[in-house]
This record gives structure tokens, C-alpha cells and sequence, in this order.
């Protein structure tokens, strides 16, 4: 079991990215080896992404370092210490594959990074409590519309596609998926949350205001988590990460998410005190 968990768990293209690229060198956090492991996900949403980047790893082993495979096998066989990353990559995904990832990490706090946690529901965040002894959640969100829009262009981006020369058809669908839509729908996330975690557990901030007051918005995740302050550069703390080329998206995508999302913009102005900057006339 994990004594300290500490997870961000979105929302996708609301500054999650740029938070751990802050904390990163905190010698009371231990990352995983990569910011999103996907493992709730991967399990009780069945996302594929954990998977493809176990297959690609596995083949850029194949591919340049071979030898080290055939290493592996020669000492599972004849009952020697194998290599503790190779075993990871070979071994089931499941609640003891994902404790090893930091097995041997130092720090108050294990830390995984995934966004798309926003999206396992009740179910999973009861996983998360059955394989942690303490948790601590923080849920990043952004402006439900403009985190969408983001969020539709660095597909695009990711996939080498001219945003311009996509039917509109085509964008719709995608606008209506669960990697777009549902990651802006925060009230479902946050009652979710609510239900399975203790108030003090769950930090909820806005990208709006972190944005706004950088530094500020590190102490208070030090706050939270109950760890050292760290000062960070200027430099360090301007630095844009996962940034998307800018392009107007067509207003019927943005008609359409005007609509999908109006329950969550009722849902979120009752509870919390919004950035002046999200959409005001929903």
C-alpha cells in the first residue's frame, strides 16, 4: 500500500501540466517516471493509453537495446534479480503493478499526474483509496468552453492534422466525446469527488487564477499538502508548457458546447467563486 498518495486529476489543457513541471524537483514529492502513469483510467474506464505506451516502449527496447531483454529472461529463468523496469513493462497492470511504481521513491508523497482520472468515477477514486493508506486530490479546472476548445486544437496538434481543413461534422463529434466534453462537465467530477473523499482532502483550484498568480498558487498547494514552500524563478514560473497554435473554432462548436455545458456553469456558479474570465452569460 502507498502511505501518501497525491494525485491531480485534471481537467486535460487546465494548467496540470505546467503544475507538476513546478513541483517536479520537490525533494517531499516522488513523481512516477512519467507525469501520467493512466492507471485508473487504463482500468476502470478501459483507455487504451497506458497500453500503447507499454507496446511502444517494448518495441523501442526490441528495436535498441535487445540484449537487455534477453538479459531479463536469462536471469527469470534461473531465479536471479531481474530488471525492475523491464518486469514493470512485462507484468499485468493491476493494484500491485502500480504500487511498484514507487516502490523505491523517496518523500512524503507519491504523485501521479493524470488528467483523465477526472473521468473514473466513484468506482475508481475507491480504488484509489483501497491501494493508499492517506490521499490528497487536487482537481484543476478552466473555464468548461475554453478548456474544451484548448483541448480540441492540441488533439488536432497531436495528430498532425490541419484544424482548418476539418469538416465540421467531424469536429462535433469530436467536441461531443469524453476526452472533450465530459473532461468540462466539473460537477459530475466534484460530487464525485465529494462523496468519496473528506473535505480536507480535495484542493479544487481554477487555471484562471493560477495563471493569474503564479507563485501564490504554489504556496497554496505547499499548504495543502502540508510540505515545504518552495520559491521558483520567474523564469521557471512564466514558462508555457503544452501550448496550442491559436485558430477560431467554428461558432457552431461553440454554440454546441454552449448548450452541452450549460448545466455545468449553473452547477459551479452555486458552489464556488468563479474567475471573471469564464464565460459570463451562460
Amino acid at each position: 500500500m502507498i502511505d501518501n498518495l497525491f494525485l491531480c486529476v485534471g481537467a486535460q489543457k487546465a494548467g496540470t501540466t505546467w503544475l507538476h513541471s513546478q513541483l517536479e524537483n520537490h525533494e517531499d514529492i516522488s513523481f512516477s517516471d512519467v507525469k501520467e502513469v493512466h492507471y485508473f483510467n487504463t482500468i476502470h474506464n478501459g483507455s487504451i493509453l497506458l497500453t500503447r505506451r507499454k507496446v511502444e516502449h517494448l518495441e523501442r527496447l526490441i528495436k535498441n537495446n535487445k540484449h537487455s531483454l534477453e538479459r531479463y529472461f536469462s536471469d527469470l529463468s534461473s531465479g536471479k534479480k531481474v530488471d525492475a523496469g523491464i518486469d514493470r513493462l512485462l507484468s499485468p497492470v493491476d493494484d500491485e503493478w502500480y504500487i511498484s511504481l514507487f516502490s523505491n521513491k523517496t518523500g512524503k508523497y507519491a504523485a501521479d499526474f493524470s488528467p483523465e482520472y477526472a473521468l473514473i468515477g466513484k468506482e475508481g477514486f475507491s480504488n484509489v483509496k483501497r491501494i493508499s493508506e492517506n490521499q490528497k486530490i487536487i482537481y484543476m479546472m478552466r473555464d468548461p468552453i475554453s478548456r474544451a476548445i484548448s483541448a480540441i486544437k492540441y488533439y488536432y496538434k497531436m495528430h498532425n492534422t490541419n484544424i482548418s481543413e476539418v469538416p465540421i461534422e467531424s469536429m462535433r463529434a469530436l467536441a461531443q466525446s469524453n476526452l472533450i466534453l465530459n473532461m468540462s462537465m466539473y460537477d459530475i467530477t466534484i460530487k464525485e469527488l465529494r462523496s468519496c473523499f473528506n473535505q480536507d482532502q480535495v484542493l479544487y483550484m481554477f487555471y484562471e487564477n493560477v495563471m493569474a498568480n503564479k507563485q501564490e498558487s504554489i504556496d497554496t498547494v505547499c499548504n495543502f499538502l502540508d510540505i515545504s514552500k518552495v520559491s521558483i524563478p520567474e523564469a521557471q514560473l512564466s514558462r508555457r508548457v503544452n501550448v496550442t497554435e491559436d485558430f477560431d473554432i467554428d461558432g457552431d462548436i461553440i454554440s454546441l458546447l454552449r448548450e452541452k455545458l450549460a448545466n455545468t456553469y449553473v452547477y459551479m456558479k452555486q458552489e464556488f467563486k468563479l474567475p471573471e474570465k469564464w464565460y459570463n452569460d451562460i
